[in-house]
């Protein structure tokens, strides 16, 4: 089964309930169901509201932002996963807890050396937890290339579909890439396209004019402060200075270390298809 059918069948209307608040406010009506009908533009704006990027703009901390902007995309993936026409269940109430029957006075003594080894080998694995070390790489049921989006893919949006990462740790991924890289005025800075002050004076004049959705280049560049050219000049240098996003997944165990190459070869190869 594809992970977005998995995930449908293990939604509550507890967590539609919870996600709806997160897109909509606290007004939010599951019933009503017209919600369905502004979930994608809703969510665009709110992920506009709480990107990363935004965070000096708004005068707020990128900490605070990176996990407003989790939530918002966890919402958004919780809601577009409800079946139109159809509510989830609710979660089943928690049995009461019952006392743990009284342990034998003897307990066998703990495998160790190969008997450990032969009775971790036989125990089930266990998909959903995540190694702990960058050579130890989850393993995960091989996904046809006819099963993944007929379009082209990126790395992170590649280990997704492929089945090797989770939404949240994609969601994750990006939002730590996205913290890393620094900001466009002051690469312009940087680059001399712009003066310190000139900096200070377009945030503030895009602050007062209420275009805060507004990226700072295609602002920079209404007044007059930057050309088009300069523009694509200053996020070229914005992207060649973050890290690439394979090295989060490297450093939190979810790929080996000689994992990057093999799948980026995978990614050209389905890329190509879609090329036109």
């Amino acid at each position: 089964r594809s992970r977005a059918r998995v995930e449908s069948q293990q939604i509550t209307v507890e967590d539609v309930i919870r996600a709806g608040r997160t897109l909509f406010g606290p007004a939010f009506a599951i019933e009503a169901g017209v919600w369905r009908d502004a979930l994608k533009a809703t969510y665009r704006r709110r992920a506009l509201e709480t990107h990363p990027d935004r965070a000096r703009a708004l005068g707020r901390r990128e900490a605070d932002l990176v996990r407003e902007f989790r939530a918002v995309a966890d919402a958004y993936r919780v809601l577009s996963a409800v079946p139109a026409g159809r509510l989830p269940a609710r979660a089943p109430a928690r049995p009461a807890p019952r006392t743990a029957p009284p342990r034998p006075a003897s307990r066998a003594a703990p495998a160790h050396g190969a008997e450990a080894g032969a009775a971790r080998a036989a125990a089930p694995a266990d998909p959903a937890r995540a190694p702990t070390r960058p050579d130890a790489p989850r393993v995960r049921a091989s996904v046809h290339p006819q099963d993944l989006p007929r379009r082209r893919l990126r790395f992170a949006e590649y280990l997704y579909y492929s089945g090797r990462v989770r939404w949240s740790e994609l969601v994750e991924a990006i939002a730590w890439q996205r913290a890393q890289r620094p900001p466009i005025g002051r690469i312009a800075v940087e680059l001399g396209y712009l003066a310190h002050d000139d900096v200070g004076v377009i945030l503030e004049r895009r602050r007062l004019a209420g275009a805060n959705g507004i990226p700072f280049g295609e602002w920079a560049v209404r007044l007059g402060y930057l050309t088009p050219f300069q523009v694509l000049a200053i996020l070229g240098q914005q992207l060649r200075s973050q890290r690439p996003i394979g090295q989060y997944f490297v450093e939190r165990g979810l790929l080996g270390p000689d994992d990057i190459e093999a799948i980026r070869h995978r990614i050209v190869r389905h890329n190509v298809r879609f090329a036109g």
